[in-house]
């Protein structure tokens, strides 16, 4: 399935569980305060990591996986049909036209992995948050760097830092919407 839709570049399933399943569950603890129906939006969900064993983990959460590549969409909704998730819905579209429709400021938490520097994902990623809503971005090694050049699109979208979290394979990045 990989070779058809370019899910990972990570072939070995030692690295994959590291890079991806690690990544994922680091987010759980950033969650843990979310009450039960809380929605929650993985932008660029690509396949399907964090989003899908977040869904796993938080049952009793709702789940938004939105790609702009309709492979990738189509296997998601599989997988999500496939392991029963009935608190995940996917979305095939791009950030820049769903920004202004019914989601918008729509859920309480925003994710992110391997989409874009912190620039960029917050123009795709914070019209989504609800006031007061957490955008969590997972990063490598350079997320204070990219956080130090992100200055301005913080205020722009009129968010703050809160933390960034060591995670085993890299960093959190957790922004506040205003």
């Amino acid at each position: 399935m990989n070779e058809q839709v370019n899910l990972t570049a990570i072939t070995d399933p030692v690295e994959a569980w590291t890079r991806h399943g690690l990544d994922a569950l680091s987010l759980v603890p950033l969650l843990a305060d979310l009450p039960a129906g809380a929605r929650v939006l993985d932008m660029g969900a690509g396949g399907g990591v964090p989003g899908i064993p977040l869904a796993i983990a938080r049952p009793d959460l709702r789940f938004t996986l939105v790609d702009a590549t309709a492979k990738k969409t189509a296997f998601l909704v599989a997988v999500a049909e496939a392991l029963g998730l009935d608190n995940v819905t996917v979305i095939n579209g791009r950030a820049e036209e769903l920004a202004s429709g019914e989601l918008e400021r729509a859920f309480d938490a925003v994710t992110a992995r391997a989409v874009a520097k912190i620039s960029g994902l917050l123009a795709w990623t914070a019209p989504f948050a609800k006031s007061r809503g957490r955008l969590l971005f997972i990063k490598g090694q350079r997320a204070d760097q990219e956080l130090a050049d992100a200055a301005k699109a913080l205020r722009r979208f009129r968010c703050t830092h809160e933390r960034t979290v060591e995670t085993p394979t890299g960093r959190v990045v957790v922004l506040r919407a205003d």
